[in-house]
């Protein structure tokens, strides 16, 4: 409400003393003037109206404050951001409460800063979890379809296996009961006719053991020559064996899912 006065009291004293600038000249060389005659009344009367301008000239700035400062008996600061005057002590408690919320606001981004990287964190450790469980989820599909193809497989060659061997020893009683038996003509086609098990069996066998000796080479010479390829990055300087394994120790453990008790399974 003082305020409103103040600035109707302004508008009041330019217009009697001029528009503009020249106005405003007037009132701060008329309020030096009084301070100087010692006119405590007629000061305080052009402080009341200068504290209603919301702006004050450059040149006449510190006549401004002079007059409002003896006025109110006390050093008067302006406030840039209120367009005002106000006490030195008002304008230093304003300034320490600025900077108080200035240090909470930085203190509130720092908060929400590290609250962001721990949710980044969160959530990449989450995302981890969940590529985890469907990695294993996969794995145990895997490794179902597996038993059961497996225990499909070994059922059917137990089956044929039993019937082939019944089937052979009727023949060996009884060919023409054997031949005109359409299961034990099955098992013949698919287990080989008695005639020539006996014969083809040894051959099968040295077959058998030449192709589990090259399937065990076959891994040797992938094995060997994967040794082979580090040995020469080691010679060229492109790795050392020391930093290759620790490369591969890391890429282990973070794709390793031993973390959500899910040993033995890693991410591609």
């Amino acid at each position: 409400m003082k305020s409103k006065i103040n600035q109707l009291l302004a508008a009041m004293t330019c217009a009697f003393l001029g528009t503009g600038l020249h106005a405003q000249d007037s009132i701060y060389e008329r309020c030096v003037e009084a301070i100087d005659a010692g006119d405590a009344n007629l000061v305080s009367e052009l402080a009341d109206t200068i504290r209603g301008f919301n702006s004050h000239p450059a040149r006449e700035f510190k006549f401004a404050r002079q007059c409002v400062s003896f006025a109110e008996q006390r050093e008067m600061l302006w406030d840039y951001e209120t367009d005002e005057f106000i006490s030195k002590e008002e304008f230093n408690n304003r300034q320490a409460q600025k900077q108080e919320n200035q240090e909470k606001i930085r203190e509130r981004n720092e908060a929400l800063q590290e609250q962001r990287k721990r949710l980044q964190s969160d959530l990449g450790h989450l995302e981890k979890r969940a590529s985890c469980v469907n990695a294993k989820l996969s794995q145990m599909n895997t490794d179902f379809e597996a038993i059961n193809k497996r225990f499909e497989q070994s059922n059917q060659a137990l089956i044929l296996d039993e019937t082939h061997q019944a089937c052979v020893e009727l023949y060996s009683s009884d060919k023409p009961a054997a031949m005109i038996n359409s299961t034990c003509v099955e098992a013949f086609q698919r287990k080989g006719h008695p005639s020539l098990v006996f014969s083809e069996s040894e051959q099968l066998a040295k077959l058998s053991a030449e192709l589990l000796e090259l399937i065990e080479l076959e891994e040797g010479l992938e094995e060997e020559l994967i040794s082979t390829k580090i040995q020469l990055l080691e010679a060229e300087g492109v790795v050392t064996k020391e930093e290759l394994n620790q490369k591969v120790a890391d890429d282990l453990e973070a794709k390793s899912c031993a973390e959500f008790g899910y040993d033995g399974v890693y991410l591609d």
